[in-house]
């Protein structure tokens, strides 16, 4: 037999029953209780006790909730006054919690909102134009007969779909195309009439109808018709500065050279390319009506290949894209159909919203500018979350084990009448002022670290307060919620403490408190450490990507770019002339060196077969020396010769697997690309041991290597210290040989790790955050450390009297803060082991995880934790047991 009433019962008469009369109504409700337990049993007595609760709350219900309302929400100005006061001289009168509350709070908020700003702005790409949610571009994938994989994921597309969407689907309202140049590093420009060149590398060539669909603020003429007529160009303000100063740009005209040839252009407008942010962001436009490649791509008619262009449709407003991509496939079967069936592949063009091109569409090949993922924002916004849930779970350590020093002032507001709500109202208040404090302090701190921060995500973000109202809007929300998360529960957990307890001195800490305590440190170290166990993953696979055998010798490779036909034309003589030089060793000519992406290729087949049962082979075009410069091992047949044309071709090792041929049956044979009586013959000459030439997320490719004695790009391949110097030559050479066009170089070692910006830039992301996290979290164990050691300071005293060493003493101490910091580790390490897994699975080589990163990020989590709570053990440890006890 029970001898309590139903507790629900009791909290419900709690909530509704003013604090002064609360012990009198609860005594005579008990006692009856006790009497109807003792003649009707438990069952009917907690029946009987339930209905006398509610019968009691029932008539002043309705009146105490309007009453609290009014006396929680509609106080006078001298009560809210009241309040500021007490919170500012509780925040004066502890000022080492209150100084380790605001610094961990205001560190939080700084993450917090340079993140938010960051995302806001990475969301923000091609919002600007007119109509935007309506606009979209064309994406192709292909895949092979008998394959289940897209062999080609480009957003490209044939030149002729997006007119044709236009003439046959009156859901499009319009259409525009947008070609680049056809070259992969850059275009030389100059004023006509001016030795001066420019390089630049985001030119197009599009459709007189590109500013139809697209919103751009000009500076001088005006976006219509500025591109009907044949050679007309529309530069950047950026481009128009640099290559006219401040005088006007219209109607001069410039000469733009790409690897193709070189076509005068007049200029007829000037954009600002500063207004808004968009994926392709050329910094110059052509007309595509202008001859050339644009002629090519303007008579285009194939329905299968040459997805080479950008195209891009805006449909009528609420037009359902799915209805359209079903449209685009009928589309392709009419026009196209039987082309696709005799290239052997399904073909699929469906629509892609321009909104969504930034971050969602990262893997796509052939994109027009860098683009982001998703996956790295959700990671920031992840991190940015667990930043700032560890600076409120510090606030709320630091408050509930404070909270025995604000115990009578809650027992003596509450005898008074003081509803609780109203003292809800009042801590959550305090804890929001706290909050206020943070930002305003943050604020000025994210302004002065916005240089490092931005070189962080590899941004230009810029935090304007005054001037952007969604920053603004985002502040107060931080704020709001930053101080709602830190001061709710104890604002719960102080308002109810009951006032005869703790005015009659009996009042003792709920267990419960403690436990959730010490369960906020184990969340906050769990958080810490899969950071650092992160920080120690990524590491190691950046030190394994630059470690890795690719194949080649990348050390001490020169790349230059031959970007015209005037610099292809002189590659052998200049070729000879740089061979003179002692400090270059080799020197070979190529179209895509290692780190480009290939972006042509045939389906292959052998004798015999037929497109729809041949490998989709890549493309390369090399010369004789380009082997032998990379230290690229030939392991079959012959090398390039200058007697050798195009026919003759040099295969990889997995191209020679995928055709089903061996080493020895490879050279000689002849294999065939072409559909019924448009096929082309090439003949093996040669096999070479594969090597990565893109990404290690990316499996190796199979290449044919194609002879040509004029390439895009010359590698020099040198042994030299003194680089400025070997430069300054080479220059001098090319300036001989190639007058009126600057020298464009790289290092070849330099190219291939740009390739992994995203992983070092999540390293330097996660190294910068994973430091604040240890920071805030033992910000948070320090003050734990100084207020358990000022409880436990008689306890202490007593043990040094009765013998205890200072050893023993510091260990006690120091063991109660490292159990949950062990129990951290332990839930730590599976949760960080299945993520890390899980990244590391975005990599096609890949290091493993192993058992060090979590011993090295155990040992540096107890070691921090121990130098964070010494001070304050050593100084309880230290004390002389006289001072505490002498009023024992």
């Amino acid at each position: 037999m029970q001898n309590y009433p139903p507790r629900w019962a009791d909290r419900l008469l709690t909530f509704f029953c003013a604090p002064h009369l609360l012990e009198e109504v609860q005594g005579d409700l008990h006692e009856r209780y006790q009497r109807q337990l003792a003649l009707f049993g438990e069952k009917i007595a907690r029946r009987q006790y339930v209905w006398n609760v509610l019968s009691f709350i029932r008539p002043f219900a309705l009146k105490r909730k309007k009453s609290e309302f009014q006396t929680t929400f509609l106080c006078s100005p001298t009560m809210l006054i009241n309040y500021l006061k007490v919170a500012f001289r509780n925040l004066v009168r502890h000022k080492t919690f209150s100084s380790l509350n605001v610094f961990g709070l205001t560190v939080g908020t700084v993450c917090c909102l340079y993140i938010l700003a960051y995302v806001k702005d990475q969301f923000g790409y091609d919002t600007y134009h007119k109509d935007a949610e309506n606009i979209y571009r064309l994406r192709t994938n292909i895949v092979h007969n008998g394959g289940d994989q897209p062999m080609f994921n480009s957003c490209t597309s044939g030149p002729v779909i997006a007119p044709t969407m236009k003439k046959d689907l009156p859901e499009v309202v319009e259409y525009t195309r947008a070609l680049n140049f056809f070259t992969t590093k850059n275009n030389v420009l100059g004023v006509v009439g001016k030795t001066e060149t420019f390089i630049d590398d985001k030119g197009f060539l599009v459709d007189s109808t590109f500013f139809n669909v697209f919103t751009y603020r000009f500076t001088e003429g005006s976006p219509e018709h500025s591109l009907d007529a044949p050679y007309t160009a529309v530069l950047s303000k950026t481009l128009a500065k640099k290559m006219f100063g401040d005088e006007k740009a219209i109607n001069k005209r410039i000469k733009v050279g790409s690897n193709i040839n070189t076509t005068i252009y007049t200029v007829t407008g000037v954009y600002d390319d500063n207004f808004g942010k968009s994926h392709l962001k050329p910094s110059f436009l052509v007309s595509l009506n202008s001859g050339g490649l644009g002629e090519f791509a303007r008579n285009n008619t194939e329905w299968g290949g040459n997805n080479f262009i950008y195209s891009y449709v805006k449909l009528k407003p609420h037009v359902s894209p799915e209805s359209v991509n079903t449209k685009i496939a009928a589309l392709l079967q009419r026009y196209g159909g039987k082309r696709i069936a005799e290239l052997g592949m399904q073909k699929k063009v469906f629509l892609e919203k321009i909104t969504d091109i930034h971050l969602y569409s990262k893997g796509v090949t052939n994109q027009a500018g860098k683009v982001s993922d998703i996956s790295f924002l959700y990671i920031l916004l992840t991190i940015a979350a667990f930043i700032q849930l560890i600076a409120c779970i510090n606030f709320v350590n630091l408050t509930t084990a404070r909270s025995v020093r604000r115990a009578k002032e809650v027992g003596v507001r509450k005898a008074v009448g003081a509803f609780r709500s109203v003292l809800i109202g009042q801590f959550l208040g305090e804890s929001m002022l706290i909050a206020f404090i943070s930002i305003f302090l943050a604020l000025p701190i994210v302004q002065l670290l916005l240089p490092f921060l931005n070189s962080l995500t590899d941004s230009a973000l810029e935090l304007n307060v005054t001037q952007n109202v969604d920053i603004l809007v985002i502040t107060v929300s931080v704020a709001l919620l930053t101080g709602l998360l830190a001061g709710i529960y104890p604002a719960i957990y102080l308002s109810s403490f009951k006032p005869v307890s703790v005015l009659k001195g009996t009042f003792k800490f709920n267990p419960t408190s403690v436990v959730l305590r010490k369960g906020l440190v184990v969340f906050q170290f769990s958080i810490a450490i899969v950071l650092i166990i992160g920080v120690l993953v990524i590491s190691k696979q950046l030190d394994f990507m630059q470690n890795k055998d690719l194949g080649f010798n990348q050390k001490q490779k020169i790349v230059i770019s031959l970007s015209n036909e005037n610099a292809q034309g002189q590659f052998t003589a200049l070729k000879n002339e740089l061979l003179n030089q002692h400090q270059i060793k080799n020197i070979g000519g190529v179209r895509y060196y290692p780190s480009q992406s290939f972006l042509q290729d045939m389906l292959v087949f052998k004798s015999g077969g037929s497109m729809d049962k041949g490998v989709l082979i890549k493309n390369n075009v090399v010369d004789e020396g380009f082997l032998k410069t990379l230290g690229i091992k030939l392991i079959a047949g012959r090398n390039f010769t200058p007697a050798d044309t195009n026919n003759q071709v040099i295969l990889s090792e997995k191209s020679v697997r995928d055709l089903n041929l061996t080493l020895t049956t490879a050279v000689g044979t002849e294999v065939f690309t072409g559909a019924v009586d448009n096929v082309d013959a090439f003949i093996v000459i040669g096999v070479y041991k594969d090597y990565i030439n893109n990404s290690l997320k990316e499996e190796i490719k199979p290449v044919m290597m194609h002879y040509n004695a004029q390439p895009e790009y010359m590698v020099l391949e040198v042994q030299s210290d003194n680089y400025d110097g070997l430069m300054a030559n080479v220059e001098q050479t090319w300036k001989k040989l190639i007058p009126g066009f600057p020298l464009q170089y790289s290092f070849l070692d330099e190219e291939i790790q740009k390739q992994y910006v995203e992983e070092k830039t999540l390293r330097k992301i996660i190294n910068s955050f994973t430091f604040i996290a240890i920071l805030i979290s033992c910000l948070g164990l320090f003050g734990l450390a100084m207020f358990t050691a000022e409880q436990r300071t008689k306890e202490i005293g007593v043990r040094k009297v009765l013998g205890a060493s200072v050893l023993s003493i510091t260990t006690l101490l120091s063991k109660e803060f490292l159990k949950p910091v062990v129990v951290a580790l332990l839930i730590a390490s599976p949760l960080s082991y299945y993520a890390m897994n899980k990244w590391l699975e975005s990599f096609v080589y890949r290091t493993e995880i192993g058992w060090g990163s979590f011993a090295v990020a155990g040992i540096a989590i107890v070691a921090i934790s121990l130098f964070t709570v010494s001070y304050q053990t050593l100084k309880a440890a230290l004390i002389n047991p006289v001072t505490t006890l002498k009023s024992e």
